[in-house]
């Protein structure tokens, strides 16, 4: 099932509603990087599934979008040097471990990122252009089932970034997840909902005994930006937590 929930409104809704259409934005070219942390060989199969749907470009709706960095991960990709990596992506895909707020990049030298101290991603006036970062490790995006002030950890990050979409518990990956999803992608799903669907249905075609697999999404967005897709997307928010929204699975 999925509940979301409005920053300042107390009361939990199911989804009752389909997606409604937005404004396109003005046909560009975009860019995707996929970034692993340097652990275990499936989090390289994970991103390498994800983007290598985008080797060459790809149309979707009034914008392409082709995959132009595949890195081992770094901390300065995510914070001293983000406006030449995850933030001069439109889409920056992770694999790794994490925990709550946090990606891991290198086990061996025990070096990750706390998503509450990068700098702020989406910002235009600096350099920034980061769109959708999405999050494939264990219990990253954490929202309000996790936290009650879900929105404050948040606020730093987001200053024009659209969604962050992962995992509110633990995950498996390994799996269909990174293909259904970038192909869901490109026939225009929305960013956020195309998560939750491949979850959906990689839970459904495993049928697993374990209630748990392959873990429960997560997603932090704007309300003006709930209904991003890659071919058509919202202006860029504000910035700060006014209006923040969050979808969860459980």
């Amino acid at each position: 099932m999925f509940i979301n929930q409005r920053k300042l409104v107390s009361s939990l809704c199911l989804l009752t509603v389909s997606a409604v259409s937005m404004p396109g934005a003005i046909a560009a070219d975009r860019e995707i990087g996929g970034y692993v942390d340097r652990a275990e060989s499936r989090f390289v199969r994970n991103v390498w599934n994800f983007v290598k749907n985008f080797q060459g470009f790809q149309t979707i709706g009034a914008n392409r979008y082709k995959n132009v960095q595949y890195y081992w991960a770094e901390p300065y990709m995510f914070d001293s040097s983000h406006e030449n990596y995850v933030d001069k992506m439109d889409l920056a895909f992770f694999a790794g471990h994490g925990s709550s707020y946090y990606i891991q990049t290198n086990q061996s030298t025990g070096q990750g990122v706390d998503l509450r101290t990068v700098p702020a991603y989406g910002d235009l006036a600096n350099n920034g252009d980061l769109e959708f970062m999405i999050i494939e490790s264990c219990s990253t995006v954490a929202t309000a089932p996790d936290a009650a002030d879900w929105w404050t950890p948040y606020s730093p990050m987001f200053q024009g970034l659209h969604q962050l979409v992962g995992f509110r518990t633990l995950s498996y990956s390994d799996n269909s997840i990174p293909n259904n999803y970038a192909n869901k992608l490109k026939a225009n799903g929305g960013v956020w909902q195309s998560w939750f669907a491949a979850l959906n249905e990689e839970r459904y075609f495993a049928g697993s005994s374990n209630a748990a697999y392959p873990g429960m999404g997560s997603a932090i967005m704007y309300t003006s930006t709930e209904n991003d897709r890659l071919g058509a997307y919202a202006a860029d928010p504000a910035g700060g937590t006014a209006g923040m929204k969050t979808w969860w699975q459980y």
